[in-house]
C-alpha cells in the first residue's frame, strides 16, 4: 500500500473517531493543503499527530491536500488552507505576518524508465550537464553518445589511510569486517572538539548511507560489517578528512543503450519541485538553462517547449512518477519516496566535486548542510559545494503560517513543533525524506515560534 494510501486511511479513522465523540469537545478539524513533494511526508506526520494525546493536547485532525504549491500559497492566502505547504516563496499575494517555517529536505531524484539497457536493470549514470541538456530537449536518444559516455565502467583505487588538518583516518578488512581508527593531534582535538566524526559508505553503483557519527575525541574507533565495492567517506565536522576502500572498487557499469526515443515529462501546475529544480539548472548550467526560476516548467523552459509528443506533462510528483513507472523512454524529476514507492529507478547524477551520487536521505543532508537560511527561513543552496558525497538536487519544502493569534494557528504551531522535533527525526529518512539540522534547523524552531506569537 502507498504512502499516502495509508496515511489516508489512519486520518479517516481519527475523523470518525472524533464524530464519534471519541475526540475532546474543543477539537478542531484543520485541513491544510499545498507542496505534492511534502505530501508524503506530511501524511505521516498528520496521522502521527491526530492519534498522539501527549502533543496534541486538543485532538485536533490534521489534513493535508496535495494540490501543489502555487494552489497551497494562494489557497492558504485566501483561507482555503488553515495551513500552507511550499518549496518556493510568495512573489505576490502573500498574507500578512506570513510565516515560513522550513519543515524537511529531501532529494528531487532522476526518475527513468528504459526498457532493453543492458545488462538489466543497470544504474543509469547522468552528470549534471547532461541532466539539464536532456531537459532542454536537446539530448532527445537514449543511445546519444554523451550518455553511453557516461556509463562506461571504472575502479576506485585502493586506500586505506588518509590524513587531513591533524585528523588521521584508516581502515582494514579483518574476516567479516571492516574496521575503522580516527585519531587526532592535540591541536585537532582542541580545534574539533564541537565537531562530529561521521563516515558514509557508498556501494559504488548505490546510495549513500550514514555508518557513524560521534562526537569528536582523540581517539575512536568503529567496526561495521564487510561489503564489497564499496567506498568510505570519513568527515569531522565539514572537513573532509579522505575517501578510503579497502581493496580496488568497481565504479559504475558500462551500459549498451537501446536507440529509444527519451520523454521528458514535466510538472503541468504550479510547482515548488519545478521551482528547485529549475533552479539548480539555471544556477549550475546557466547556458544552457538561460531563464530565471519558475513554478511553471514552460516559463523556465530555454525556449518554447516542443509540442512533438517528446514533453509530456502530469500533475503533481505522484502523477510525474505514476507517468513514467507506465511509460519506457520517459525521465522526469520528482520527491525521491514517490519513485521509491512506485519502484522507478532514479539516476545518479554528478555534483560539482565530479563524484556519480545516487538521491538518498543521507546523500541530500550533505547537500543541505551547505546551505544558507535567512531572516525570513527561506534557504538558499550552495549549487558550488564541493562534498563528495552531497547529491546535488534537492529541496527544503516550508509550512506556511503566519503571526495572528487565533485558535487555529495555536493548533498549527503545535503541529510544526511536532513535525520538525518528533515525527521527520523518527520517520523522515525511512520514508524518502531528510530530517533537517545544524544551522537550518535552529532557524526552522525560531519560525515555529513566530506563529502565533502576534
Amino acid at each position: 500500500m502507498k504512502l499516502r494510501q495509508k496515511a489516508a486511511i489512519a486520518i479517516a479513522a481519527i475523523s470518525l473517531a472524533s464524530v464519534a465523540g471519541v475526540g475532546q469537545a474543543n477539537a478542531a478539524s484543520i485541513g491544510g493543503g499545498g507542496a505534492s513533494f511534502l505530501a508524503n511526508m506530511m501524511d505521516i506526520c498528520a496521522a502521527q499527530y491526530n492519534r498522539n494525546t501527549q502533543f496534541n493536547t486538543a485532538a485536533d485532525v490534521f489534513t493535508y491536500a496535495s494540490v501543489g504549491s502555487s494552489s497551497g500559497r494562494s489557497g492558504f492566502a485566501s483561507g482555503t488552507y488553515k495551513f500552507g505547504g511550499s518549496e518556493s516563496a510568495y512573489t505576490s499575494g502573500a498574507p500578512a505576518g506570513l510565516v515560513y517555517v522550513p519543515l524537511v529536505g529531501g532529494a528531487i531524484a532522476i526518475g527513468y524508465r528504459l526498457d532493453g539497457i543492458s545488462p538489466a536493470g543497470a544504474t543509469v549514470r547522468l552528470p549534471g550537464e547532461l541532466v539539464a541538456k536532456i531537459f532542454a530537449g536537446q539530448i532527445t536518444k537514449w543511445s546519444d553518445p554523451a550518455i553511453a559516455a557516461a556509463n562506461k565502467a571504472t575502479t576506485v583505487a585502493k586506500n586505506l589511510k588518509a590524513t587531513k588538518d591533524g585528523v588521521t583516518v584508516s581502515v582494514a578488512k579483518k574476516a567479516s569486517n571492516v574496521e575503522f581508527a580516527v585519531s587526532m593531534t592535540p591541536a585537532a582535538a582542541k580545534k574539533y572538539k564541537n565537531a562530529k566524526v561521521t563516515i558514509s559508505a557508498a556501494v559504488l553503483g548505490g546510495e549513500t548511507k550514514s555508518i557513524y557519527s560521534a562526537k569528536s575525541a582523540a581517539k575512536l574507533s568503529k567496526k561495521v560489517a564487510y561489503a564489497a565495492n564499496t567506498v568510505y567517506t570519513v568527515k569531522v565536522g565539514k572537513t573532509l578528512v579522505g575517501t578510503l576502500a579497502t581493496e580496488a572498487a568497481k565504479d559504475g557499469e558500462t551500459i549498451t543503450f537501446p536507440d529509444t526515443p527519451i520523454r521528458v515529462v514535466h510538472r503541468s501546475d504550479g510547482s515548488g519541485t519545478t521551482n528547485n529544480f529549475v533552479n539548480f539548472l539555471n544556477k549550475t548550467f546557466p547556458a544552457i538553462w538561460t531563464k530565471p526560476t519558475s513554478d511553471t516548467f514552460s516559463t523556465g523552459f530555454p525556449t518554447t517547449l516542443p509540442t512533438d509528443g517528446s514533453f509530456q506533462s502530469a500533475r503533481g510528483n505522484e502523477g510525474l512518477a505514476n507517468y513514467v513507472r507506465d511509460n519506457n523512454g520517459s525521465i522526469t524529476y520528482a520527491e525521491l519516496s514517490f519513485l521509491e514507492e512506485r519502484g522507478v529507478k532514479a539516476a545518479a547524477v554528478s555534483n560539482p566535486a565530479g563524484k556519480y551520487v545516487l538521491p538518498s536521505p543521507t546523500a541530500s543532508a550533505v547537500w543541505l548542510d551547505a546551505a544558507a537560511v535567512d531572516a525570513a527561513g527561506l534557504v538558499t543552496q550552495d549549487y558550488t559545494a564541493k562534498a563528495a558525497d552531497a547529491y546535488p538536487i534537492n529541496a527544503v519544502s516550508y509550512g506556511l503560517s503566519t503571526t495572528a493569534v487565533s485558535a487555529t494557528n495555536a493548533s498549527v504551531k503545535s503541529f510544526f513543533s511536532y513535525f520538525l522535533n518528533q515525527c521527520v527525526p523518527k520517520n523522515g529518512a525511512g520514508a524518502g525524506y531528510t530530517p533537517l539540522t545544524g544551522a537550518i534547523l535552529t532557524k526552522a524552531l525560531a519560525q515555529v515560534a513566530k506563529v502565533n506569537a502576534g
